[in-house]
């Protein structure tokens, strides 16, 4: 640590000029990338993502609740099983603990562009896009598991 000091202050000027050039050359391609996007696509985008992620989040808390109703199944999240074992109060709880990420992805989706500082709601944007992606992926993953599952069972 101390040989990497000593370089930044020994000869830093030009040290830190090059430093300074490379950042505003990234900033500089980071805003080009952020401002390539069309935001009426990335917005409606969001908006059928979102309704996609909210969707799933019911089929899942659907599939699960018919899942414990039948005999043999429990519920593998070990946070939403004891939750549920606090009857209506934890069953409640465990619903809203699932359902708040709706809360910011909402916010992201509904915010609006215009303003002083564009950039960092397209950051918001673009990056609760990759995050519904993730998102809608995973909870189709959980859903089909559940349904294939519960379709063996009963039938």
């Amino acid at each position: 640590m101390q040989c990497w000091t000593q370089r930044l202050s020994g000869g830093s000027d030009t040290a830190r000029s090059s430093m300074k050039e490379r950042l505003a050359v990234a900033r500089e391609r980071e805003t080009r990338f952020l401002m390539s996007f069309d935001m009426d696509r990335v917005n409606r985008r969001l908006l059928v993502l979102l309704a996609v992620f909210i969707a799933l989040n019911f089929l899942d808390a659907f599939t699960t609740l018919v899942a414990l109703k039948a005999a043999g199944f429990v519920e593998l999240n070990p946070i939403a099983s004891g939750l549920f074992h606090l009857d209506f109060g934890g069953f409640v709880l465990a619903l809203a603990l699932k359902y708040s990420p709706i809360v910011p992805l909402s916010y992201a989706t509904l915010v609006g562009i215009e303003g002083k500082r564009p950039i960092p709601i397209r950051v918001v944007k673009v990056s609760a896009l990759i995050v519904l992606v993730a998102a809608d992926i995973f909870y189709l993953g959980v859903v089909g598991a559940n349904t294939l599952t519960l379709a063996a069972h009963f039938f």
